[in-house]
């Protein structure tokens, strides 16, 4: 029936080579351009969407920040936490309650590791896979995330691009995320929280 349909494994192989010669052969349509810093740039958008940041000199000054930002905000050490190859290397303190697990509707803060920033909208990117759920991303009040700032690309296009280099198979879900969750539905007045994260804070970390 399978061959039926598809004209059997002959032409499905030729099909197959048709589509990725043209994603090979895609040309970029017309992006803005953008100079100067990117770091800088990624910045300037992520604060413009309402999102906040530290900017870090390697991994050693997380977990400080990361107190820093709880104290602020009067929060306690109860964490739920994706993985990465900068997560995966903290030690987090005793006395703070750090679980690995998909995220509920009850749990409040979630730190995860961004796959990527984008400058030119200062949109966080992230990839679903077992040991990083996608209800980390909306179920939690504060979504905290590192990124590697050696990650920050221009353009969106771009993350395709890295997505097809460097992943045989695509993960099963792609999020851009551009600052915290809002609505404006309520008499054109902007809410935050609305359908997920109230706020949205990044640790950019030079490594």
């Amino acid at each position: 029936v399978r061959d039926s349909l598809t004209g059997g494994k002959e032409r499905s192989s030729a099909t197959r080579e048709i589509i990725q010669e043209r994603i090979q052969s895609a040309r970029l349509q017309v992006q803005p351009s953008i100079t100067g810093d990117l770091l800088e740039r990624y910045c300037d958008k992520h604060v413009a969407v309402h999102g906040t940041f530290d900017r870090l000199t390697g991994t050693t000054g997380i977990i400080d920040a990361l107190d820093h930002y709880l104290q602020k905000h009067e929060l306690t050490p109860e964490l739920i936490t994706g993985a990465g190859a900068i997560l995966d290397g903290l030690d987090w303190p005793d006395g703070w309650q750090v679980e690995r697990r998909p995220a509920g509707v009850l749990d409040r803060i979630v730190i995860s590791e961004a796959f990527a920033g984008i400058a030119e909208t200062g949109t966080l990117v992230f990839l679903s896979t077992p040991q990083t759920p996608t209800s980390h991303l909306f179920l939690g009040e504060d979504h905290l995330v590192v990124l590697d700032t050696s990650r920050i690309i221009r353009h969106q296009e771009e993350v395709w691009q890295w997505l097809r280099s460097e992943y045989s198979t695509f993960p099963r879900t792609v999020n851009l995320i551009t600052g915290p969750s809002k609505t404006g539905d309520v008499e054109q007045t902007i809410e935050y929280g609305a359908h997920g994260p109230r706020r949205i804070h990044v640790f950019l970390i030079d490594t």
